[in-house]
């Protein structure tokens, strides 16, 4: 098992990345925010799930594995799998690792591969499992971890488990970054809330459609996403990320009401908080928020 108050930056390794294959572009494909996805060998069923899950956008598989000194690199884990180089992608929008820091050499492979990605230029965010709230030698390690990505993402379960809520903040980001003006987020801005964070997420479901009359729906899966994550982690937050996903029935209003409940509760001034919306057309009816919570590290004292 690692040593969690090992930086991970100083377990680098030689790595080889394979290319598994793509995401299902939308018909839009060009409006996509170009995103990587990278699984360690601890975490080689999160590309599969992602697949199964029909996860749209203009999306690269990539599994990760160390070369081992001295000898050819690794057999590749599909037969499909091409070697290929980060280097290459320098127009990328986000790069997800999945982590599992509790599983012999899966943290030092996914910190190699964000130190390659990083120098490319791209922005990397870590998708970390823990099952329970980090102690003062967690924090440690927490602040270490920021050394070695752009941003940690906490999944509140062990993998597998995890495995699910990693599709969903995959798939609510890449649905809801788009480049397409007049109306789009801007990637600069969710980086700035990510970047040096450790952040939370909190869900939310409602059932119903706005057309039908169902006005409650967004205030219900906002004040769930709210009580999931917690009140006082979203008082004390640096930024906040408000992700909003429906079919065609998501309605300005809704966009608004959600923002603002969430928002409110702020207590920095100087937070910023963004909604983004990810609209899928054979979604069912319903309502989905899910917040994402960011702390700088300095707040982890």
């Amino acid at each position: 098992m690692n040593n969690p108050k090992m930086p991970p930056n100083e377990a680098a390794l030689d790595v080889t990345l394979w290319e598994t294959g793509r995401a299902v572009l939308n018909p839009g494909a060009d409006n996509d925010m170009p995103l990587i996805v990278v699984s360690t060998s601890a975490r080689v069923g999160l590309n599969s799930a992602l697949t199964a899950n029909r996860i749209e956008g203009d999306i690269r598989y990539l599994y990760a594995l160390p070369t081992t000194a001295g000898r050819s690199p690794p057999i590749p884990p599909f037969d499909s799998a091409i070697a290929i180089s980060l280097a290459t992608f320098v127009e990328v929008g986000l790069v997800f690792i999945a982590v599992d820091p509790q599983v012999e050499g899966d943290l030092s492979v996914a910190s190699s591969v964000s130190r390659v990605a990083r120098e490319a230029g791209l922005f990397v965010v870590a998708l970390i499992a823990q099952t329970a709230e980090p102690s003062s030698d967690g924090r440690m390690h927490e602040r270490d971890l920021l050394r070695a990505f752009d941003s940690v993402i906490a999944l509140r379960a062990s993998w597998p488990e995890a495995k699910p809520l990693a599709c969903n903040i995959i798939r609510h980001i890449a649905g809801g970054l788009k480049v397409a003006p007049p109306v789009c987020t801007d990637l600069a801005d969710v980086q700035g809330i990510l970047r040096g964070a450790i952040v939370s997420v909190g869900v939310g479901e409602a059932e119903g459609s706005a057309s039908a009359g169902d006005a409650d729906r967004a205030s219900g899966a906002a004040t769930r996403a709210i009580v999931d994550v917690g009140r006082s982690r979203i008082a004390a937050a640096t930024g906040l990320i408000v992700a909003i996903a429906g079919n065609h029935s998501v309605r300005l209003s809704e966009i608004s009401r959600v923002t603002h409940l969430v928002g409110d509760l702020v207590e920095s001034a100087d937070a910023l908080v963004i909604p983004t919306v990810h609209v899928d057309a054979r979604a069912p009816d319903g309502f989905r928020v899910l917040v994402f919570v960011a702390y700088r590290s300095h707040s982890l004292m």
